[in-house]
């Protein structure tokens, strides 16, 4: 194999790949990166068994196709430490690399393309296709609600829903849960549902762009995405995701709507008062006017803010988790947000005050027993 290839080239593409590298493994082969070049491409490919990436790029110069694998730790540093040059890269038969530059050169020992794990491969037509920016929305809407808890795996991923008229993604972790659905979405594909794996969610965020499109081919018990000269492919989580419109109310009809910001700042700051296990504030909301509150008796700590709010049912004490509490206010993108509320035992929905036209995006906090 030799071929030259511009540094700022080389490294965008091992920045895509690099990422679902482990970087220890009882298997070291895993360790690697596969580069494979052919009379026209350079295809680059990390995999860690469950999620494989590969992207390919056109090389300045090719001169002899091959293959090697390449410990993506010493590559990946070595290629962000140069400067923009050109880099010619060359293998012997031994399967040794010597990289060479203007600088000097870098020698690094290779294994065979024998070792490295079989990429999957497409093998149905069954596909949709989504607008990067609305696929890019979804996943970062949900990504924060999924479950680490490995007792219930089928929690562990992003709910994926694929109907006929509109696409939904759910996550939950039991405490909070996130639901949001793009009702301009059509499908000529049966109902498809699938649970796609948190590093699969987080690598499509990292990597595509905001604009294009992104094609996601449906196989057997995985998922491929197709984006930017990339391709990616995850095992989907296996198990039955649970009912979880059974667990999102329906007659929450006490409204409070509050300032996005003014909260985020009261609970973040009162909540540095609050108990390091609980992490419980306490909301006091009355008459278009709310309290937020913390203490720790272990330590004294006490804190209190109060502000206007919109709300005109009967006062409520409820307790939450000002982590979770915080989660979900990021996620919220307008001025002003609602609580849509019922009982200080009862889940609160969350939603912005505003939703974007062809969307339906809500929020579910469980509440915590306040402390006496």
């Amino acid at each position: 194999m030799k071929f030259s290839i511009s540094q700022e080239t080389l490294f965008q593409c091992l920045q895509k790949v690099s990422g679902v590298v482990p970087s220890k493994s009882t298997t070291p082969i895993l360790e690697n990166v596969f580069f494979e070049l052919d009379n026209e491409k350079l295809h680059i490919t990390g995999t860690d068994l469950e999620v494989s990436i590969s992207t390919e790029t056109i090389p300045e110069k090719i001169e002899k196709i091959g293959s090697v694998a390449l410990p993506a730790r010493v590559i990946v540093e070595m290629i962000r430490s140069l400067p923009n040059i050109m880099i010619q890269f060359e293998t012997d038969k031994n399967h040794k690399v010597k990289m060479t530059t203007d600088q000097g050169y870098y020698q690094v020992s290779g294994i065979s393309k024998d070792n490295f794990p079989e990429i999957p491969k497409i093998t149905t037509d069954t596909y949709i296709e989504l607008e990067n920016a609305r696929l890019h929305r979804m996943f970062s809407k949900t990504i924060f609600a999924v479950s680490a808890d490995e007792l219930r795996p089928a929690l562990m991923g992003v709910f994926v829903q694929i109907l006929s008229n509109e696409l939904r993604m759910v996550a939950t972790d039991g405490h909070r849960l996130s639901k949001i659905i793009d009702k301009t979405f059509q499908s000529k594909q049966k109902t498809i549902n699938m649970i796609i794996p948190p590093k699969a969610v987080q690598l499509v965020l990292k990597n595509i762009s905001d604009e294009g499109t992104t094609r996601m081919v449906l196989e057997e018990k995985m998922l491929c995405f197709i984006f930017n000269n990339t391709t990616l492919f995850t095992r989907l989580v296996e198990g039955q995701y649970p009912d979880y419109e059974r667990v999102i109310p329906s007659d929450n009809k006490n409204q409070m709507t509050v300032n996005k910001n003014v909260l985020m700042s009261s609970v973040k700051r009162v909540s540095l008062f609050s108990n390091a296990f609980t992490h419980q504030v306490r909301f006091s909301i009355n008459k278009d006017r709310m309290a937020v509150q913390s203490e720790d008796l272990d330590i004294g700590g006490e804190a209190k803010e109060e502000f206007d709010v919109q709300y005109g049912a009967e006062s409520l004490e409820i307790g939450y988790n000002a982590v979770y509490v915080m989660d979900i206010l990021k996620q919220i993108d307008t001025e002003d947000l609602t609580f849509h509320l019922k009982s200080p035992m009862s889940a609160a929905l969350v939603t912005p005050a505003e939703q974007l036209q062809g969307e339906n995006f809500e929020m579910l906090l469980m509440p915590i027993k306040l402390s006496t």
